[in-house]
């Protein structure tokens, strides 16, 4: 834009200096003496001369003109920098892993019924190879032994990976319960007449025993009492001291016999300990059968 002012400005004087040059004079003088002619030439000069100073000179003002108004009407152009985020990339691992907030059993199926294999400790991973049906279980190699695959429940796991192509596992067979106990004499009470023996229960096994058959007899007297009870009652005297209801696995507790009529101090006596995990004397049972002299 500021050129083509300058162009339309330099063509305008141009025209201007042209006209100038060609500007009509006075008539020509024919008469008079020599010098009257060379002073008409100079001072017709003299008119050019300052006609085109005159030109320069609007040239000049109309030229500042341009640049002051140029230079008014300019707008002030601020630059703002745009700044694009850079972009985070998450690294997903092509091979699925799981970690913990809470150490987590690892067992050889999907529930507690099934053997501890191991543990996944909080801030280790562990890579998954299957997982079960309603994929709140895991099936994984076990950190500490990689060799080792277990079932690891999903409450307290995270998974980072794709698990579309994981296959869905079958659950092994829950295991048969182990059921054991031990059984110990452990002392003699009386109760008016009758002599009791109280006998140690130890359920040294996984199933809950519920009912217990006490069958003892006097070798010396040939006395056999026997009692089925529905709970474990440890008896001081006639009263109860206290009753479990139910042995649980690990759990101790005390039975006592239906007590003999002769004081069987320093007798040989034969006792049959009857254990059973449902209330009357039913489910799975076991005996053990045990010979003292209180």
């Amino acid at each position: 834009m500021f050129w083509k002012k300058l162009i339309a400005i330099s063509a305008s004087v141009f025209l201007m200096l042209v006209s100038a040059c060609n500007m009509p004079g006075g008539p020509a003088v024919v008469s008079g003496t020599n010098q009257d002619s060379t002073a008409a030439i100079q001072t017709r000069a003299a008119e050019i001369v300052a006609s085109t100073a005159a030109v320069q000179t609007a040239l000049a003002n109309a030229v500042a003109s341009t640049l002051t108004a140029m230079a008014t009407n300019t707008p002030a152009f601020t630059f703002t920098p745009s700044l694009t985020p850079t972009p985070t990339f998450t690294l997903t691992p092509e091979v699925p892993m799981v970690s913990v907030s809470v150490q987590t059993n690892c067992r050889s199926g999907p529930g507690p019924a099934y053997d501890i294999l191991g543990l996944v400790n909080v801030g280790q991973n562990a890579e998954v190879v299957g997982r079960n049906a309603s994929s709140d279980t895991w099936v994984i190699k076990l950190p500490s032994n990689p060799a080792i695959t277990c079932w690891l429940w999903g409450y307290y796991a995270t998974v980072v990976g794709n698990t579309a192509g994981l296959p869905i596992v079958t659950p092994p067979p829950t295991p048969t319960p182990a059921a054991s106990f031990n059984v110990i004499y452990s002392s003699t009470t009386v109760c008016g007449v009758l002599y009791g023996i109280k006998f140690q229960i130890t359920n040294n096994g996984s199933v809950t025993w519920e009912s217990d058959r006490v069958i003892t007899t006097d070798q010396a007297t040939s006395e056999t009492v026997t009692v089925d009870r529905n709970n474990f009652p440890n008896f001081n005297g006639c009263a109860a001291a206290s009753t479990d209801q139910n042995l649980e696995a690990g759990e101790v507790g005390i039975t006592t016999n239906d007590g003999f009529s002769a004081n069987p101090a320093g007798h040989s006596i034969t006792a049959t300990i009857r254990v059973c995990s449902l209330d009357g004397m039913a489910g799975t049972c076991l005996e053990k059968t045990i010979t003292f002299t209180p």
